[in-house]
């Protein structure tokens, strides 16, 4: 591993563990921030970097833009909290008790909540109370949306200035009917049978389950790898639950989940960068393996190229005009994705390629 890349993962360990930070060498810090800002995990090197001391501290000009990036981050919790707390109790005051997803709910499972990266608010209120939740939330002073809830698909969105909030009537869509189903199961199970009650700035908020938390928080990475690109930020938010929760979770129900929704290897291979790139430990990642370093190599190179939200994908810019183009289109993209995910994950590429054309003939049989 590059010496830049080897000190990069020492200050995101040190971050996410808060623990001594040991670092080999002279730091290349124009390096390391870069990948930094690539992974949206800049704010918590940043805070480690502003703690040093000695000749190995970034310059002025550099510890000027870290302390800016923290300013900001800091004022966008403040602004989203504002907000997240305004909506929860609206809702609530309206006999809805919505679900907090990702955000503010990982974010207090970090050593310290305010150097996670975050920019939105995502609040669950499932299926039958979505319309009812969309038109309260549109009362909130500030807030506008783009369009009708109606044609939303998983989520609605609601902006208030720079700052979005996602109203959520599911938590995930997934093409397949057979994959929708187990899915909604275990979206049930952690959302509404089991989701825990947290206090936040004097507010009683759900969250869900501390299996879902794990479960899903790792799902979202997956689906983020196999769309947009998945950067470190959202790794590290896997292995931060994982630490906060272990001993607590119900280890048989994780790899029931896991299993029924055919991501054991996705999961191990996830597993194994934790472990050996972010020092997450092999006692608190379930079903470890080693024995996919190999495949986890090529994941590694994939995440240091493509980082958080900024994969290229020549092929889904390019899209044609015309209907029967991009009929055309969508089909041969089954393909390129096939091609894509396989050289990692065979079966799971071969399973979303079966899934995705039976959808598409099945929506155009539909039609007819």
């Amino acid at each position: 591993m590059p010496v830049a890349e080897t000190q990069y993962f020492a200050l995101l360990r040190s971050a996410l563990w808060d623990t001594p930070l040991v670092l080999e060498g002279e730091v290349e810090w124009n390096t390391v921030m870069k990948f930094a800002k690539h992974q949206a995990t800049n704010v918590l090197l940043s805070n480690k970097a502003l703690q040093m001391t000695g000749s190995n501290r970034p310059s002025d000009s550099m510890l000027s833009e870290m302390q800016s990036a923290m300013r900001i981050n800091l004022m966008n919790h403040l602004q989203l909290q504002r907000i997240l707390v305004s909506a929860v109790k609206l809702l609530q005051e309206h006999n809805i008790d919505p679900v907090l997803l990702k955000g503010f709910g990982l974010a207090m499972l970090y050593p310290n909540p305010d150097l996670r990266q975050f920019g939105d608010i995502d609040l669950y209120v499932g299926l039958g109370d979505f319309h009812e939740a969309c038109k309260i939330l549109r009362t909130l002073p500030g807030c506008y949306n783009w369009r009708e809830e109606e044609d939303a698909g998983r989520h609605y969105n609601i902006e208030f200035g720079q700052y979005p909030m996602e109203v959520h009537r599911v938590s995930a869509e997934l093409s397949g009917r057979k994959d929708s189903a187990i899915y909604k199961s275990i979206e049930r199970e952690g959302l509404y049978e089991k989701a825990q009650r947290v206090d936040f700035e004097g507010l009683g908020l759900k969250i869900p389950s501390k299996e879902f938390m794990v479960f899903y928080t790792f799902f979202h990475a997956w689906n983020h790898f196999l769309t947009t690109g998945v950067g470190w930020r959202q790794i590290s938010d896997v292995a931060v639950t994982l630490h906060a929760y272990h001993g607590q979770l119900d280890i048989d129900k994780l790899y029931q989940w896991i299993v029924s929704m055919r991501l054991m290897k996705p999961w191990q291979t996830f597993g194994y960068l934790m472990v050996n790139n972010l020092g997450l430990s092999e006692d608190e990642m379930p079903f470890y393996s080693a024995s996919c370093q190999r495949r986890a190599s090529k994941l590694y190179s994939r995440i240091m190229a493509e980082g958080n939200f900024r994969r290229t994908n020549r092929f889904k810019r390019n899209k044609p005009k015309g209907a029967g183009m991009k009929k055309l289109h969508s089909f041969v993209g089954i393909f390129v994705s096939f091609f894509q995910l396989a050289d990692l994950f065979p079966s799971q590429a071969f399973h979303a390629m079966c899934t995705d054309l039976k959808t598409g003939f099945r929506k155009k049989f539909q039609k007819k």
